[in-house]
């Protein structure tokens, strides 16, 4: 129920979710109380794992923590620390795994068009929306669902425009990726 309250909230008010003070032993990120995302991703990895009613159960998490990330910063880079940290072993498919990535990923290619499109938008949203970061994470054949559906298969970026980051690529990732 809290999560489909969230839902309902203008985007630009979920900051109340991290502007609460931080006290002893909270998770802390960037300065701001991340203890309220980081319940809402632990309970999509719940929600993951029982792997049934998706539609309904699953979606709305996912919907909240996307438009959260793609309007505040410091909720996207949190997300991403937890759910795409730095690729070490790249010579294993995105989809085959226990991380959270890889329960996305498998995502993207369910039968619910809600399902995938929502897996698909939620780590594209934490791709910042680039074409290559989403590829490096998830597979081409993953994501060609979502970049066929908003017209980006030969690559770029979406519309909307993102903080600068350093590169994230780790020596794993540069040293097996295509010249």
């Amino acid at each position: 129920h809290a999560v489909n309250l969230l839902n309902n909230l203008p985007v630009s008010c979920l900051d109340v979710l991290i502007d609460v003070p931080v006290q002893g032993g909270v998770e802390e990120y960037g300065g701001k109380n991340m203890e309220a995302v980081q319940v809402l991703l632990d309970f999509m990895e719940r929600r993951i794992d029982k792997g049934s009613n998706y539609k309904e159960g699953l979606t709305p998490v996912l919907s909240l923590l996307t438009e959260g990330s793609r309007c505040h910063r410091e909720i996207r880079r949190f997300i991403k620390t937890q759910v795409l940290p730095p690729l070490k072993d790249v010579k294993i498919r995105p989809e085959v795994g226990t991380t959270i990535r890889n329960k996305l990923v498998r995502l993207m290619t369910h039968v619910d068009m809600g399902v995938k499109q929502t897996a698909a938008e939620f780590l594209f949203v934490l791709c910042k929306e680039s074409v290559d970061n989403l590829l490096k994470y998830t597979g081409y054949g993953n994501a060609a669902g979502l970049l066929v559906a908003r017209g980006l298969l030969a690559g770029g970026r979406g519309e909307t425009q993102y903080s600068e980051d350093e590169d994230s690529d780790t020596d794993e990732y540069k040293s097996a990726k295509p010249l």
